[in-house]
This record gives structure tokens, C-alpha cells and sequence, in this order.
């Protein structure tokens, strides 16, 4: 069997997206552990990791989602368990038992869980593996990267670096500060657009919205966000309010506005200060199949939160996923070697 560590600097690098480009292109039977989740979803009473439940459904592994993650905060980790690192040893060898790939998919940086033992170093130590990185930036965040990683080459099996959302020419150009390292250059993901959005149904997940109309549009894709803080009218002439598969963030109790951005037409509508519109507006968001998501915090708040929600793979999201596995430029054979 062998096992591999994706791991990254930096968050938001891609690391599910290569973890699940290899798992995939590998054509193997695959095992997956993200000791200290980070993508939280809380389901069945239960607090999940996204990328846990993208792995157990695609690969149809045989444990739970939640057993794939040891927590997502220290503090619940080490209330749970009083040595961290062998509770992961334990769970690594009864899940690797019968897989011929095993992916653990270190923390969103690569120190992340590093004062219990589950950083990403040390849990390539403790299983033995091997770790590729994922770098992804503009070009000379990326080359920071390079010559960060190269200081690491003595300290862990290092087994190369793996580029995402990239386009080919700055792709060739890292490839030769990699290679002048003596690193090994597995190959990157080129720049995928579709990656970038997020289902309204998502949204209202991370933000533990209430669905109060227009439930069965859920499904639709978010690419901009609008704060519709103007009058009506002058939120029609203003032109991020004529972009396509928007998501707009107003006061509940805004009614003009509301109305317009249901006759315009959008992805969804994020309601503030936990205020319902009227029957009539709810009624017609039903009928234009446009989710309105209430929420209490201020206009201000959500659009911070909304900000910094992680766009992430859903088990589901078919296009998305065969997207991947048709656009990876990654060397698969010596990555898993």
C-alpha cells in the first residue's frame, strides 16, 4: 500500500481538488483521514468535515465521515482523546487495512495541529508516507512557496509539487525552479472557473440560514456577490446588479428591493437582522424558484462571512468533479510511485 500526505503553505491552495484529481486517476482502492478537519458542516446533530463526506460517498468508503476526521478544533480533540497521535495511528492502520492508496489530506496549513502532534510533517512521519505539496497563487507567491518547501527536503519525504489553478505558461516556468531544486514536479490543475462557485444551498449551510421561499432553487450557482445597500432604482442601474448568478445580500426588511432582485432574476437572496418579508414577496420568490435565505446578523457581518466562505467539492457535483478528472495535468504514476 502507499500512503501520501497532501499537504499545503497555505489555505485555500486546492488540496481536495489534487487529492481527489490522484484518488480518482489513480483507478485504485483508496483510504482517506483529514485528521483535524477544517471544511465544518453540522449534520445529524453531528460536526462534519466536507471533504471527509466527498471522499466516504465518491470511494464509497466504509467509515463513517466522521470517524475520517479526529475533530476540527484542539481544544475537542484533546477533550476526546488524551494522546492524539496514537488515536490517528490507530484509526490510519484499521482504515488502510485492505486499500492499496491512502491520501491523508493535512490541515489547511501545513502547521496546522502541530502543538498535538497532527501537523502535517508529523502525521507523514507517523504514517510513513510521503507528501506532495499543492501551491497555488500568482506567480511569484507560488515561487515563495518553491524555495520554502525546498527548506523542508531533510525533514520529510518529500515526494514533489503539485501546482493548482495555474495557467500553462506559469506552470512551465515553476516547473524549472522546481526541478533546480532536485524537487520533483508532479504536474498542476489548470485554472477551472466552475471550481469558483457555490451552491445557494451551501451558502445556507454555512451561514445556518432559514430557507423561508423559494426552496427548490437551491441547486442554483453563486458566482457574484451584490450588496444591495442603494434604492431600488438605483440598484437596477448599478452594473454588478447585471451580472449573472449573483447572490444578494440585503435587509429583510427592504421589500422594494427584494422585489426587484426577484423580477431581475438571481441565484439567491440573503435576507438580514432576521427579518421576513411579506406573504406576497415570498410568494413570488416561490414561483421564480429563488431561494430567500434569513439570517440574523447585520448586512455587514453576512457579507464578511459570505466573504470568507471556501467554495468546496460536493459529492454531487458531477460536472464539477468530472471537470477535474478531464482537466488534471498531473503525473499520476509518480506521484503514487
Amino acid at each position: 500500500m502507499k500512503s501520501i500526505v497532501i499537504a499545503a503553505m497555505d489555505e485555500k491552495s486546492g488540496k481536495t481538488t489534487v487529492a481527489y484529481a490522484i484518488a480518482k486517476l489513480a483507478n485504485k482502492k483508496v483510504g482517506y483521514m483529514k485528521p483535524v478537519g477544517d471544511n465544518v458542516v453540522y449534520k445529524e446533530k453531528k460536526l462534519l468535515d466536507y471533504d471527509a463526506i466527498l471522499f466516504k460517498e465518491i470511494f464509497s468508503l466504509k467509515e463513517d465521515a466522521e470517524m475520517l476526521c479526529l475533530g476540527m478544533h484542539h481544544s475537542k480533540i484533546l477533550h476526546f482523546y488524551d494522546k492524539p497521535v496514537e488515536e490517528f495511528r490507530r484509526r490510519y492502520e484499521e482504515f488502510s487495512k485492505d486499500k492499496e492508496l491512502f491520501i491523508i489530506e493535512a490541515g489547511e496549513f501545513l502547521w496546522k495541529g502541530a502543538s498535538i502532534g497532527l501537523d502535517g510533517l508529523s502525521i507523514a512521519k507517523e504514517a510513513n508516507a510521503d507528501i506532495i505539496f499543492v501551491i497555488s497563487g500568482d506567480y511569484h507567491e507560488m515561487l515563495d512557496e518553491i524555495y520554502y518547501i525546498n527548506s523542508f527536503k531533510e525533514k520529510a519525504r518529500i515526494k514533489g509539487i503539485i501546482l493548482n489553478n495555474v495557467n500553462e505558461e506559469d506552470a512551465e516556468k515553476l516547473r524549472e525552479q522546481i526541478e533546480n531544486f532536485g524537487l520533483n514536479y508532479l504536474g498542476y490543475i489548470p485554472r477551472i472557473k466552475k471550481l469558483k462557485t457555490m451552491r445557494v444551498g451551501y451558502i445556507a449551510e454555512k451561514l445556518f440560514a432559514k430557507v423561508v421561499a423559494g426552496e427548490n432553487g437551491l441547486d442554483k450557482y453563486v458566482e457574484n456577490v451584490f450588496i444591495a445597500a442603494l434604492s431600488a432604482p438605483e440598484i437596477r442601474r448599478h452594473p454588478d446588479f447585471k451580472k449573472e448568478k449573483k447572490l444578494i445580500i440585503t435587509g429583510g426588511d427592504r421589500s422594494d428591493v427584494i422585489a426587484a432582485c426577484i423580477e431581475n432574476g438571481t441565484s439567491g437572496i440573503v435576507l438580514t437582522n432576521n427579518i421576513v418579508p411579506s406573504a406576497n414577496i415570498l410568494a413570488k420568490a416561490n414561483e421564480k424558484n429563488i431561494p430567500l435565505l434569513s439570517v440574523r446578523p447585520d448586512t455587514y457581518s453576512i457579507a464578511k462571512l459570505v466573504e470568507n466562505i471556501q467554495p468546496v467539492l460536493l459529492p454531487d457535483e458531477k460536472e464539477k468533479l468530472e471537470t477535474i478528472e478531464k482537466e488534471a495535468r498531473i503525473d499520476v504514476e509518480a506521484a503514487i510511485d
